[in-house]
């Protein structure tokens, strides 16, 4: 037996230093990817437990917003480029639907217009004097027609001669071909001055598209040009919001969707602070997660979580600015 013995030892030996071995490498092995995972993966975890807790059974939600018009903030842009030549009102200005906010340089449209018109109006004088004529012709065609048709009738009787019922006739046929030509004047004089209107109103709207326009009661809240400056048809020119209520938009994390319902109270405070500066009501919730899209440049922000956009309606927007950052606190409970 002592034989055996002395076998088995050295190879329980062996097969112990093998495991030992394994477990030191698979130890190094978890430290090496712990090490390598940084404070960057222990912070997600740590969120993600965070986000698990909070999960459970919430009694309210914060979600980051963003203060804006209930119809959104509308981009202002002209219809034609050039320079502008007056701007009529102040950033931060209520205005009137159609009420003028900004001019370009229109000399060049301002002058064809102008030129329609003179020619619109010189036409329409050619057409009352051709009208005038017209009937004055029509008066005399009437006359020489009863004229010729009574020397007819004495010619017939035998008491008139034949050159005088000719000549009559004749008489009557001219001031018929006069009333035909005038007629035909005055059709052809009405048809230019429709074609110069036509050039005139052309002009006109070419003046009007440098004018830019409120489109509808609201507040200016910026205009970027100045005086001077080169402004392209179809770009930004500043930012519009019409009037109506202010309310927030939110982004509710994906975690909390589903407890978010319309008619719930909210408070609305400053982003990282506890002070309450305004209280409302959650009139929409979005029908679809979507990605975020308000604050993915916020630091930290988890580019894979997705959102639910969720509008809360203010009772009293005297204490917030349109366009600024705030917390959403929504009472789910």
């Amino acid at each position: 037996m002592k034989p055996l013995i002395r076998q088995i030892v050295p190879f329980a030996i062996g097969t112990i230093i093998v495991i030992n071995a394994f477990t030191l490498t698979s130890c190094g092995s978890k430290q090496e990817a712990k090490a390598a995972d940084g404070p960057q993966a222990q912070n997600l975890a740590a969120e993600s437990n965070n986000a698990a807790l909070r999960v459970t059974s919430p009694s309210k939600i914060v979600a980051l917003g963003r203060i804006e018009p209930e119809q959104e903030i509308t981009e202002l842009s002209m219809d034609a480029s050039g320079v502008v030549k007056k701007i009529y009102v102040e950033d931060g200005a209520s205005v009137k639907s159609g009420q003028a906010l900004l001019e370009l340089a229109h000399d060049v449209e301002s002058a064809k217009l102008a030129l329609s018109e003179a020619k619109s109006n010189t036409q329409t004088q050619e057409v009352k004097g051709l009208r005038a004529q017209l009937a004055s012709a029509t008066i005399k065609l009437q006359n020489q027609k009863e004229k010729s048709e009574r020397i007819q009738k004495i010619f017939e009787s035998g008491a008139e001669t034949r050159q005088n019922a000719d000549n009559a006739k004749a008489d009557f046929e001219t001031a018929q071909r006069e009333v035909e030509r005038l007629q035909a004047s005055l059709q052809s004089a009405e048809s230019k001055v429709g074609e110069f209107n036509a050039d005139a109103r052309v002009s006109a709207a070419e003046v009007e598209r440098r004018t830019l326009r409120a489109p509808s009661d609201g507040t200016v809240l910026k205009l970027a040009p100045n005086v001077g400056s080169a402004v392209t048809s179809g770009k930004s020119v500043g930012d519009f919001a019409t009037k109506g209520a202010t309310t927030v938009l939110c982004e509710v994390d994906e975690l909390f969707v589903n407890d978010v319902q319309v008619g719930q109270k909210a408070l609305i405070r400053r982003q990282g602070m506890s002070d309450t500066i305004a209280s409302g009501s959650v009139v929409s919730v979005g029908a679809y997660l979507k990605k975020k899209s308000l604050f993915s440049d916020e630091a930290g922000a988890l580019e894979d979580r997705r959102v639910r956009e969720v509008r809360v309606r203010l009772d009293d927007a005297r204490n917030v600015l349109l366009n600024s950052r705030v917390e959403c606190v929504i009472q789910v409970k």
